[in-house]
């Protein structure tokens, strides 16, 4: 890792250069038709003529598209959706997106994942596994931020009775146009709706990760049979959460943002739904009832990608914390989308070249695994990692170096994300080759990194 410094302090003249040259061109991307806009009339309830006027004018939710990526749109899952009869979907065939399914999944319980396994002590004793590192970084503003997520977990908040007296509301094109320009004020980087997918839900819940470090232990059964899901995409921070480190040293930073604005627009969300009659239920990093990337697949919100069950979004890349709203609310879902993930990673591979704790495979194929096709990640190397890394708080290196992921919006990147959609592998290798001699993925701009580091002789964390 010390050699990855090195080469971010020997490329950050020549990247700085190379991003103010880009910008150049950033505002010829209009006229090269690359960012498509269109109106339509949304229908307004208690508006007077002068509101209804502004509504019909206005702008389509996402008005600069997909950023250039050139986006296929797919069946729904299950293959249809009733607009008259919405319900969850179990899908033991077929596809989700562009991930192929061979078999019943079965739903997992929360106490499965990298993190809750760790503070439960599976793979030995946290505060020996800190020590045996030897530095210990410690991040007080990365607590803070967890610190003021807390209360989003309360089950007070994130759930509740629905009015018993429902609003009028738009019908469901309507209404999802409108939930999503909601979720675009309250933060959102991108917004999708999509038919809940059975297996996405957690069997069980369990403790908390401070509850489980204090030793509580239970797990109780997950109960939900919302038939829709809005899936709200929060972006991590291009400056300060890619530019502004080397994807180890501040991992934790742009996340934590990005889990707390997202927590904030969930809960606000769904109490508005059911201040409306509708029955609706907050999904953040506090208290999750579902594992969210087959959510966001569903939701047209990306694909699967090499990075174990990371969903890449197509001007994002996995440079993104979800939060979901269940909902029976009539809304009109959006389909998965392709835009040539499966066809990139397979070729690019640079994430697994450059992860630190070897997580990630460089296998060309995927395998089978609980009943879908993926490139699984080694989810307790990962995790470990994540914990103990002596050089820093939590890791974001794959994120750091994504061609998807690691870009600010400029003409040229556009240009290359709609390359990259063509599923073209002699195109990828190209794209793969210019992302290494631009030096991306190297770059380290001073400027952005605004935290302090502390070192402490302790053998505690803040993480």
């Amino acid at each position: 890792m010390s050699d990855d410094k090195k080469n971010m302090e020997n490329q950050q003249e020549k990247s700085v250069d190379r991003r103010n040259f880009l910008k150049i061109g950033g505002a010829a991307i209009s006229s090269m038709g690359l960012a498509a806009v269109g109106g339509t009339a949304a229908f307004a309830i208690n508006n007077d003529k002068k509101e209804e006027k502004i509504l019909s004018e206005k702008l389509v939710y996402r008005p600069d598209g997909w950023q250039g990526a050139k986006v296929r749109y797919l069946d729904y899952p299950g293959g249809s959706f009733d607009i008259n009869n919405p319900k969850q979907v179990d899908i033991s065939s077929g596809y989700l997106g562009t991930t192929k399914i061979a078999g019943k999944i079965k739903r997992v319980s929360e106490m499965a994942g990298g993190f809750h396994k760790y503070n439960a002590g599976f793979y030995g004793d946290p505060k020996k596994l800190v020590k045996a590192t030897g530095k210990k970084h410690v991040s007080p503003i990365g607590d803070a931020i967890r610190f003021a997520t807390f209360p989003y977990g309360s089950e007070k908040i994130i759930d509740g009775k629905p009015n018993p007296k429902k609003f009028p509301i738009p019908g469901p094109e309507e209404m999802s146009r409108h939930m999503k320009d909601l979720g675009f004020f309250l933060g959102a980087a991108d917004v999708g709706i999509g038919v809940m997918p059975t297996f996405a839900l957690f069997s069980h819940n369990g403790p908390s990760l401070g509850q489980l470090s204090k030793g509580i232990r239970f797990e109780k059964p997950v109960e939900n049979s919302h038939p829709l899901a809005i899936t709200l995409l929060f972006d991590q921070g291009f400056k300060a959460g890619t530019m502004g480190s080397n994807g180890y040293d501040g991992g934790t930073f742009g996340s934590r943002r990005a889990y707390l604005m997202g927590a904030v627009a969930a809960v606000t969300i769904a109490k508005y739904i059911r201040n409306l009659g509708y029955s609706a239920r907050a999904h953040n990093v506090m208290n999750y009832q579902l594992t969210v990337p087959p959510v966001a697949i569903a939701s047209g919100m990306g694909e699967l990608c090499r990075v174990g069950d990371c969903v890449l979004h197509p001007y994002l890349g996995f440079r993104h914390k979800d939060v979901v709203v269940t909902t029976d609310m009539p809304l009109m879902p959006d389909r998965p989308i392709d835009f040539g993930v499966q066809d990139f990673c397979r070729v690019c591979k640079k994430c697994a070249e450059e992860c630190p704790s070897g997580a990630i495979t460089k296998d060309d194929d995927k395998v089978l695994y609980n009943g879908y096709y993926k490139w699984k990640l080694d989810y307790d190397k990962c995790t470990l990692f994540r914990r103990t890394n002596p050089e820093g708080y939590g890791c974001g290196r794959c994120l750091k170096v994504c061609p998807w992921a690691s870009k600010e919006d400029s003409w040229y990147h556009r240009l290359g994300s709609y390359l990259g959609s063509l599923k073209s592998d002699s195109t990828n290798r190209v794209i793969r080759e210019m992302d290494d001699i631009c030096g991306y993925g190297t770059e380290f701009a001073s400027e952005y990194k605004w935290w302090l580091g502390y070192m402490d002789g302790t053998d505690y964390r803040m993480y």
